[in-house]
């Protein structure tokens, strides 16, 4: 009866590193091509400000939740005028980068930054021509290789508040 049992065990053992090694190959595959979606988040969207490209960046329906901005905006016709463009639009030369990004799963973590000058009114502000420094980090939940719900936090509303004086 021991004997089965070491066998059992063995045979589990083996088993599961099979499948072990295969979902780490498929992990691999699903860290690159998010990745790649990161990578085109940043810079062909908002770095070249191309929001004709969302669709195969975000699903249809995705959510973004904009931490201390308090913009809870679904779909892509609504983030992308209500934010997006408006926010393009205020500060036409802002950049965005990225320090960290952690892959788990459908799960993405970003610690990012961004940079632009203020040239156009602003939520209400005119512009300052001062430049907005901020970071922030961001949570994205991925479907079918696409972002399809966003959470950030950053110091966006406080440092644009330091623009004003």
């Amino acid at each position: 009866m021991k004997n089965v049992i070491q066998i059992l065990l063995f045979v589990s053992l083996l088993i599961f590193s099979n499948c072990a090694q295969q979902t780490k190959e498929e992990i691999n595959d699903d860290n690159d091509a998010y990745k790649k979606i990161m990578d085109r988040l940043i810079e062909e969207v908002w770095n070249n400000q191309n929001l004709d490209i969302l669709a195969e960046v975000f699903t249809e329906d995705a959510e973004l939740h904009l931490g201390g901005l308090d913009y809870n905006l679904k779909g892509i016709p609504e983030f992308r005028e209500k934010y997006m463009r408006t926010t393009m639009i205020a500060f036409p030369d802002i950049k965005h980068g990225y320090d960290k990004l952690i892959i788990d799963g459908d799960m993405i973590a970003m610690m990012f930054y961004g940079k632009g000058t203020h040239k156009e009114e602003y939520d209400g502000i005119p512009a300052t021509n001062k430049i907005l420094n901020y970071r922030g980090m961001a949570f994205f939940r991925m479907e079918n290789n696409r972002i399809a719900e966003v959470w950030t936090h950053s110091n966006w509303a406080t440092k644009f508040a330091e623009l004003k004086k």
